[in-house]
């Protein structure tokens, strides 16, 4: 196994099995682990990993794992609004910065980028955007979604 991949499984495992709130944190039981990491390249595999900061049941934010299907975001709760060049979409409560990053890394010539908040995402969109694309675009990552004009 490479010193990338073993690296990453064991961070999947800190993650999993402990809260751990922040970068310095997580770097200090690497370390125990005999593993040593620039905060450059945990950042990176944060990322490549699809690892969130999300409320635990304390309400603190610690990193956890969010590689998630679509069918997982979809409860029946989202909704998306528009308004000018700005789209409103409204997530259950510590989702919207996963989504976020879906809809970023979706790569929409619709979308010029994103902002995210616990449960609200604002998608700034190109001036003269197709809302019909843009709602079947988000459709296909969060099925069931409800459209409000």
């Amino acid at each position: 196994m490479s010193e990338k991949l073993y690296r990453q499984d064991l961070i999947k495992d800190l993650i999993s099995k402990q809260e751990i709130s922040n970068q310095e944190e997580l770097i200090k039981q690497l370390l125990a682990q005999e593993v040593s990491v620039t905060q450059a390249t945990l950042s990176r595999d944060l990322r490549e990993l699809k690892v969130s900061k999300l409320p635990n049941s304390k309400g603190n934010y610690i990193y956890q794992l969010t590689e998630i299907e679509p069918q997982d975001i979809s409860t029946d709760t989202e909704t998306l609004a528009f308004t000018g060049n700005l789209a409103v979409l409204k997530t259950r409560p510590g989702f919207a910065n996963r989504i976020a990053i879906e809809i970023d890394q979706f790569k929409s010539e619709e979308i010029l980028g994103t902002i995210a908040g616990d449960d609200t995402i604002f998608i700034a969109v190109q001036v003269n955007f197709n809302q019909k694309t843009l709602i079947h675009q988000i459709e296909n990552l969060i099925p069931n979604i409800k459209i409000t004009t």
